[in-house]
């Protein structure tokens, strides 16, 4: 350890100094070709690239087709010999149709029946005749032989002067009665009984006029009831009549498919005949169910299980009624639009 003396003590400054600047000289070498190096590289890949890129270009030139017009076609020097070869053979077939007539011999200048070379032989004409086709003594179907058949008579029977009403030859042949047309209005049916407060006597003043009045004053007053009701009533600008009846053993199952809504009273009897074997549970999912009462009256407890939209009328306040009877055409409207398919006849009409 006392043998080790720093580098001060044993070189000079300028040694120190020249150490140092050979030093600094080697890495500035190394970095030089190493930087050299890298530019080389790179001009290199620059060459490869330029010699592939004007390869590209060369082959394109060979490929490219060059535009020629019309004139330049015809005047170029590929295609003028093979135009003239075209024209040379049109040429020298013509010359030898030419000598082929020359020498064929002439036939006598009295006999004019026989035919000359090159010409056709006359046909005779004959004036365009009828066809008179025999459909006795046809054996195969002919479309046109039926259609001569059929002339005189009109088309898929269809008279054009006559009209849609038929003629009752039975009793009177020229009498013509309408085409009974079948009613497709909707159907709503009402209790029977007088104990409800809807029946076939108030439905019109209920549902049309949109006003309570009692069975007892209208039998008052004389008001008889039908064996059904007409009610109209305006949708969208355009009249909606529903027919209304109490009793339903005649209904057709055709009838069946456009009852719309039915007044529940309460006692399952109500429903005796009906589909569904008379359930009232399964008629009410497909059949809009109402039940009519006056507030604070008792309302059967069966009704109040089943899907039953009440219309609970004041006794005495008569104003009240037109938005509580609103309710159910509000609800009924509703229940026809959530089965479309099922009232599709009501569009129809």
């Amino acid at each position: 350890m006392e043998n080790l003396q720093s580098l001060p003590e044993t070189m000079s400054v300028e040694a120190i100094a020249a150490i140092k600047a050979k030093r600094l000289a080697m890495k500035s070498g190394e970095m030089g070709d190493g930087q050299r190096n890298k530019r080389r590289m790179v001009r290199e890949q620059q060459l490869q690239e330029d010699e592939k890129q004007a390869e590209v270009c060369r082959r394109a030139r060979e490929r490219e087709r060059q535009h020629r017009d019309r004139e330049e076609q015809l005047l170029g020097e590929k295609e003028l010999p093979g135009i003239l070869r075209i024209l040379s053979k049109v040429y020298d077939s013509k010359k030898r149709r030419l000598k082929s007539k020359e020498k064929a011999p002439k036939p006598a200048a009295k006999d004019l029946s026989l035919p000359m070379p090159g010409m056709l032989k006359e046909v005779p004409v004959v004036p365009p005749q009828l066809d008179t086709f025999d459909l006795k003594h046809s054996s195969k179907y002919n479309r046109y032989g039926q259609e001569r058949f059929n002339r005189k008579k009109p088309e898929f029977d269809i008279d054009p002067l006559g009209s849609h009403l038929k003629a009752d030859h039975h009793h009177n042949p020229t009498q013509l009665e309408p085409k009974k047309h079948r009613s497709r209005k909707p159907i709503i049916v009402v209790p029977a009984s007088l104990k409800s407060l809807v029946t076939l006597h108030n439905v019109k003043q209920l549902l049309q006029d949109m006003r309570y009045v009692s069975v007892e004053e209208l039998r008052q007053l004389g008001v008889q009831a039908s064996h059904e009701v007409i009610i109209e009533r305006k949708v969208q600008g355009e009249i909606v009549r529903y027919r209304v009846i109490d009793k339903v053993s005649r209904l057709t199952n055709e009838e069946w498919e456009r009852v719309t809504a039915v007044f529940a009273l309460g006692p399952t009897w109500q429903f005796k005949g009906w589909p569904q074997r008379g359930d009232p549970a399964n008629i009410f999912h497909r059949v809009c169910a109402f039940h009519l009462h006056f507030k604070n009256s008792p309302v059967d407890q069966e009704l109040q299980k089943m899907q039953v939209t009440f219309l609970s009328l004041p006794q005495h306040e008569r104003h009240l009624d037109r938005g509580i009877l609103m309710e159910f055409w509000n609800k009924l409207d509703q229940h026809i639009a959530l089965h479309p398919r099922q009232f599709a006849f009501m569009k129809s009409n």
